[in-house]
């Protein structure tokens, strides 16, 4: 690469691009962005289009795209471990060749399957006695068997991608000081925000082109986006995505594995390594077959922190609040507040996008300016997380839900209002010789101020156009008026009066904001508490578990919390099978979100603080780590090595003693008192 000109260094004029850690961190969020733009943003958007396009049930769509998770979490733990020592660099950019090749993958059913058939048309919308529902199957043309493809893609992308948020964060933090390594790291999660975004944009700007405008004439197809048959052109994102992978292979693999300089760094460093494991370590540098034996010693010599236990069992807590409420926040605006989807997916960008960003980088800011240390830095993410529990109840506010006639009030007839024995039904006298479906949902506003869920379920006989406008006529279930309208309804709901969604969105807005801003300090922390060698295999278990625990269960959590208070689901004509919920109790939903929300953050907030509580320092002075396999322990100890004071731990600080903590001492040293023999540096 060229050389580049530099004023920082004037020691080395010949130091080219790939030697500084700021053009490293340039590639890194490079593809982060790009990479999250797939697996955050265009996947989740294109979940019905896929469902529609392939035939695919729920289930199939929901293993689809967990399917990255499940390959992220397995992976993870092998990467960190074996490309601790090797170059760490080109690991994510064959991470990069990898995550191309699973989008690739991905849109490849795009191009093996035969034309999109979108069938019929829809049934009718008005009331219409003589209709009659075809129930006649219809081949799929064995479209299921695309889903294979499709979890092959996923996971390809899930293993791309874990070099790049375990080995890639590593390597930023290991080749910066020690006070700038988290203003780095806050940039580099920063980026990881701004993909999702342009795959929401991207996805839906995509979606809004015809399947298949590749092979047929858009002229051809007698359909538009609103059409509930309608699929959009969800493989463009992903082919996109995948050259730009395939491009930033080259700038990884010209970085070295150590950046000119940073060895300083690391011997500048005061270690804040955990007491328990300050002064062992395992030795990296052996053969493949001995890392393999180390393997288990190297796990469980992480999972015997406590601190490193605690705060990943807080970031799990966090990261199911994260996962959870991004999937289903627009779904929750949308119906709390009568909007439509796309301006709740504009307030959810709004929302995630500028407090996730200003979070992490504000996080990492105050780091650096303030010089936390790490006790102050674990008790800083608590407080955070108490905050967002305290704001949690903010999200209770909701307007009332949409008063659909047959749902939530009873017909009515000629200005009878009686609500007595009223139960739940679509179906009444005035639209019984209809044949009204139940399948989609057409919401209209009838001149009697009421919302129907059809024109058909409102008993309108024929659509007019008035004044550029279609309204629907002749309607039997609104009871006749004296206007020029009469018993008339107009698509789409009635509009509301509720004011109460700006202070939902700020209060949102700050419960974002609180939660991302702690992310990067706990980041910091993971790689102060830990061996250095062990870094990279630290962040890639502690990414095991926030994924097991954390980013997996929670869009189930969040999912089946909020299904359980549908008042109104869809239903298949013909099978009668359930599809998705069309009315919620906005009530119910609201409290149900706020409850999910506020138990997270409160357990998390618990496991910082149980962190910072069974933090040790290191001592001042001491047994330095040694840096050898622990099968390479002295066959004989001295006294003093092999003294349960000087092994492990020296005296706790004052008002720090917890009978806890001494158990979890004295049931250390009964399991490794042969091996935690190591070589006093003096």
């Amino acid at each position: 690469m060229r050389e580049c000109s530099s004023t920082e260094d004037e020691t080395k004029p010949t130091a080219t691009c790939c030697n500084k850690v700021r053009w490293y961190l340039v590639a890194h969020c490079l593809l982060a962005i790009a990479s999250t733009v797939v697996s955050a943003g265009v996947t989740n958007i294109n979940v019905s289009t896929l469902e529609k396009r392939f035939s695919l049930d729920s289930a199939e769509s929901a293993l689809i795209v967990i399917c990255f998770d499940l390959s992220f979490c397995v992976v993870t733990v092998f990467v960190t471990y074996f490309g601790a020592t090797a170059n760490r660099p080109r690991i994510v950019g064959i991470g990069s060749a990898i995550f191309g090749l699973g989008a690739l993958v991905y849109a490849l059913p795009h191009f093996i399957s035969p034309l999109y058939d979108y069938g019929d048309e829809l049934p009718s919308v008005i009331c219409n006695s003589t209709s009659q529902l075809d129930c006649t199957s219809e081949p799929n043309n064995g479209l299921e068997k695309f889903m294979y493809v499709l979890l092959a893609g996923q996971l390809l992308l899930g293993c791309g991608s874990t070099p790049l948020y375990t080995l890639g964060l590593a390597y930023i933090e290991g080749n910066v000081a020690k006070n700038s390594a988290s203003v780095y790291l806050g940039i580099a999660n920063a980026a990881g925000i701004v993909g999702p975004v342009l795959g929401f944009v991207l996805g839906g700007l995509f979606l809004d082109i015809y399947v298949d405008v590749d092979q047929v004439s858009r002229d051809s197809v007698n359909l538009n986006p609103s059409d509930p048959r309608w699929v959009g052109a969800w493989w463009i994102a992903p082919l996109a995505i995948a050259g730009v992978c395939f491009l930033l292979v080259i700038p990884f693999c010209t970085f070295p594995k150590t950046i000119p300089g940073s060895e300083e760094f690391r011997l500048n460093r005061k270690s804040e390594v955990h007491r328990s494991v300050y002064a062992k370590d395992i030795n990296q540098n052996v053969s493949f077959k001995e890392k393999i034996r180390n393997f288990h010693k190297a796990l469980f010599l992480l999972l015997r922190n406590p601190t490193y236990t605690l705060l990943t069992l807080g970031g799990c807590s966090q990261m199911l609040i994260i996962n959870g409420v991004s999937a289903f926040l627009a779904k929750v605006i949308e119906n709390q507040f009568n909007i439509t989807a796309s301006r709740s997916a504009l307030f959810s960008g709004v929302i995630l996008v500028p407090a996730g960003v200003f979070g992490h980088l504000i996080g990492g800011f105050l780091v650096k300016r303030f010089q936390w240390k790490t006790p102050a830095i674990i008790k800083f993410c608590a407080v955070t997380a108490f905050i967002v529990t305290a704001l949690s109840p903010g999200v209770l506010m909701h307007c009332e839900s949409v008063q659909t006639t047959g749902v939530l009030i009873p017909y009515r007839y000629s200005g009878n209002e009686s609500h007595e024995s009223f139960s739940r039904n679509l179906n009444s006298e005035c639209n019984s010789n209809c044949s009204c479906s139940q399948e989609f949902f057409s919401p209209v506003c009838g001149s009697d101020g009421r919302n129907y869920f059809s024109g058909c379920h409102a008993g309108c006989t024929r659509r007019q156009t008035d004044n550029q406008s279609k309204i629907f006529v002749n309607c039997s279930c609104i009871p006749a008026s004296n206007d020029e309208f009469g018993q008339t309804a107009t698509p789409g709901a009635c509009p509301t009066t509720c004011s109460k969604l700006p202070a939902w969105l700020a209060i949102a807005f700050l419960m974002v904001f609180f939660t991302f801003i702690a992310v990067t300090p706990a980041l910091v922390v993971t790689f102060r508490i830990v061996p250095e060698s062990m870094r990279s295999f630290g962040l890639g278990i502690q990414w095991l578990f926030l994924r097991g625990l954390g980013g997996i269960p929670g869009p189930f959590l969040y999912g089946s919390f909020i299904d359980s208070i549908c008042i109104l689901w869809q239903m298949d004509d013909c099978d009668g099978s359930r599809g998705s919920c069309w009315v919620y109790d906005n009530q119910g939903l609201a409290v149900r979100f706020m409850a999910i929300t506020l138990v997270g953050h409160f357990f998390g907030g618990i496991f910082y603080l149980l962190s910072w509580w069974f933090y040790k320092a290191p001592p001042t002075s001491g047994v330095p780590a040694v840096n050898l396999p622990l099968d390479d322990a002295p066959e004989t100890c001295s006294p003093r090595a092999a003294s349960f004071s000087n092994i492990a731990f020296v005296p706790e600080a004052p008002g720090k003693k917890l009978f806890f903590f001494n158990l979890h001492r004295l049931i250390t040293f009964l399991l490794y008192q042969k091996q935690l023999c190591s070589r006093v540096v003096t």
